[in-house]
């Protein structure tokens, strides 16, 4: 661990194994501003309007990976984080920051930063802290600011005929703008994909319940895996209608989401998650529904075997 400059912030914490490298902000957020093989792209956006600053009293996007709490409102959500980080210190090889209590959530978040001793898997420990009197029903929720130029991968379930299986597989949770004919969409057979453009103005997202428990962002440089742990209880253990991943986008803005278990969150408990991170350089943007379908299994082994999952 050691203290580095990085996109116009002075005081970030990386951490690297030598073959891939996470940069933390400490002046704002946290942020998980990048993560990227060393001396290669960065799979996260920093977003340029912001890179570098600090201050204010408006929610700001710097991109990366942030910590928020589930669901979604306004202005609960949006609780600026433009000031110093209130805790950064290192633990048994962990990378712990976080910040005291929200004045619009009443939440505390907490993330806990591990790279692996070797190859590309780094996981994130998500866990937010109830520290209003009152209890809350809340979920973590990971958000990652994805680089431009490629598109989120959700996996379909395992095809199984009608004739074997009557019942559902899943649900998909589309929100009141979601246009399921905009071109960014490509409804495969074994995935949903959803890719960004320059197309502004004109947001869309999706949620699923996804019981595989991965999902991709792809890129003509790699492919980036975000495994989780499918929580107990199926779609009723959690929010947005029993989404644990989302992707959403709008013109120069992509993102691959999880959300934890949603649950009653007492004063003084906490909740959360994980996401477990794994990078390919197989680069390479496939056109087609069996294209992507070879270009993503062995990476996908391979992300599942780096975290023993």
């Amino acid at each position: 661990m050691e203290r580095v400059k990085y996109e116009g912030w002075d005081n970030c914490v990386r951490l690297t194994n030598g073959t891939v490298e996470v940069i933390v902000t400490t002046e704002v957020g946290p942020r998980i501003i990048r993560y990227g093989f060393v001396g290669g792209p960065n799979v996260f956006q920093v977003i340029p309007a912001s890179a570098g600053k600090t201050g204010g009293d408006e929610f700001v996007g710097y991109g990366g990976h942030r910590l928020w709490v589930a669901p979604e409102a306004m202005p609960r959500s949006y609780e600026p984080d433009n000031g110093p980080v209130a805790t950064v210190k290192e633990e048994d090889g962990w990378l712990i920051v976080a910040n005291g209590p929200e004045t619009t959530s009443g939440f505390s978040k907490e993330m806990r930063i591990k790279v692996n001793a070797e190859g590309s898997g780094v996981v994130v420990e998500h866990k937010i802290t109830n520290t209003l009197q009152w209890p809350v029903a809340a979920a973590s929720w990971g958000l990652n600011i994805v680089a431009n130029d490629g598109y989120v991968v959700l996996p379909q379930e395992p095809f199984v005929s009608h004739d074997d299986d009557l019942l559902p597989a899943r649900p998909v949770i589309l929100w009141k703008f979601t246009d399921m004919a905009d071109p960014r969409w490509r409804w495969g057979t074994k995935y949903i994909t959803l890719k960004q453009t320059a197309i502004a103005g004109k947001p869309q997202k999706v949620g699923v319940y996804n019981q595989q428990g991965w999902s991709a962002h792809v890129t003509a440089d790699g492919v980036f895996i975000v495994q989780i742990d499918v929580a107990p209880g199926g779609t009723a253990a959690l929010t947005d209608e029993g989404s644990n991943y989302e992707t959403y986008t709008d013109g120069p803005f992509q993102e691959l989401e999880t959300v934890g278990p949603y649950k009653t969150v007492e004063p003084g408990e906490s909740t959360g998650h994980t996401e477990y991170w794994s990078l390919s350089r197989s680069g390479g943007i496939p056109d087609s529904d069996d294209a992507l379908d070879e270009h993503l299994l062995s990476q996908v082994r391979f992300a599942k075997a780096e975290h023993g999952k």
